[in-house]
């Protein structure tokens, strides 16, 4: 008996799996970033993804921060029709921020600015 119930989990995740799944390949794939300043990825980073969603951009990034002397300012800029910034300031601190475009993206544009000097890294959409 118990390994019927097991069966029937197995089954069940296995179809829940299959669902989402499907669910996945009919969105748009995000696309992964990273951009660090002159002190480097170690010391001051922005990672994170940006995606097409519901006829806006959305961008997920992680602000982390680990020098203790320098802070680290990501500019965000999404390019399209319009064009928006976002600043976000880290000081020895890791932030979480998720921005979404008023409209569809054509290009993101990351710096990452820490230590005396920017990075960019631009990505099309």
């Amino acid at each position: 008996m118990k390994s019927l119930v097991h069966a029937g989990t197995a089954l069940s995740v296995l179809a829940l799996g299959f669902a989402g799944f499907a669910g996945t390949a009919a969105a748009a794939a995000a696309t992964p970033f990273e951009v660090c300043s002159p002190l480097g990825c170690a010391v001051q980073s922005v990672r994170g993804t940006v995606e097409n969603v519901g006829g806006q951009t959305r961008v997920s990034a992680t602000v982390t921060d680990s020098s203790p002397t320098s802070k680290l300012t990501a500019q965000f800029v999404l390019s399209g029709p319009s064009t928006e910034g976002h600043q976000v300031v880290a000081d020895n601190e890791t932030k979480r921020v998720v921005l979404t475009g008023r409209s569809l993206a054509t290009k993101l544009t990351v710096t990452a600015c820490g230590g005396g000097g920017c990075n960019t890294k631009s990505i099309p959409l």
